[in-house]
């Protein structure tokens, strides 16, 4: 089987450095994007390309070559401060950088997208309990603020778009039992936070299967 290339967003982070991990495990030839090439691991089958998520031309060197892309990007600080993490959303981060991917990928001819959003990302599929939908689609929108307007926007981006994209969506990240299963589902809440290696696995697997092609997920460990 010809070795596949995945192209690596937002990968400097706690679940980026699990999907590195688990990628070159799995025999996986990557390209990093990163603003700081000094926070990723050298290693043969890596391939750092030095640039930023919202820079267009950075993107297009990224995706040269390669059979899917796997993005954990996320406003920084996003485990430290929420205040902080809001205030790194004004940008659009995320609705930005999709939106300049998308017709770079269908460009290239690139149809396998994967991602990562919170649990208060809202689609159409979603039947959870009125209390559970409240809290997520509400109340969550009211604390987290400009996160959850952008993981919206770039959502409907990817609605519209003839890409094969999958989003994990989860609570949060949980340090601890990482050899809990994986719980997933497209429509219902599967509880609030998911260890970063659970999460890369996850992730990759997505790579090959179609289960939930064009799907939000709810993906949780805990």
């Amino acid at each position: 089987m010809k070795t596949k290339t995945l192209a690596l967003i937002g990968a400097t982070g706690r679940t980026g450095n699990e999907v590195i991990n688990a990628a070159l495990a799995q025999g996986y030839k990557l390209r990093v994007l990163a603003r700081d090439p000094s926070k990723v691991k050298v290693h043969k089958d890596i391939q750092i390309i030095k640039g930023d998520a919202l820079n267009q031309a950075s993107l297009e060197n990224l995706i040269q070559g390669v059979d899917a892309v796997v993005s954990s990007l996320g406003p920084s600080g996003i485990n430290q401060s929420l205040k902080k993490a809001k205030q790194s959303a004004k940008v659009g981060l995320c609705f930005n950088s999709t939106k300049q991917l998308i017709p770079l990928m269908e460009k290239a001819g690139i149809k396998r997208f994967i991602l990562t959003t919170g649990a208060s990302l809202k689609t159409p599929q979603d039947n959870n309990s009125l209390f559970m939908g409240f809290m997520l689609n509400k109340v969550a929108p009211l604390i987290l603020g400009e996160m959850t307007h952008d993981r919206q926007a770039e959502y409907e981006l990817l609605s519209q778009s003839n890409l094969d994209w999958t989003y994990a969506r989860c609570g949060g990240i949980l340090f601890e039992a990482k050899n809990n299963k994986i719980k997933t589902s497209a429509t219902r809440f599967q509880g609030g936070k998911i260890h970063p290696e659970k999460l890369a696995e996850f992730l990759l697997a997505q790579v090959e299967e179609n289960r939930y092609t064009r799907q939000a997920v709810f993906v949780a460990s805990n």
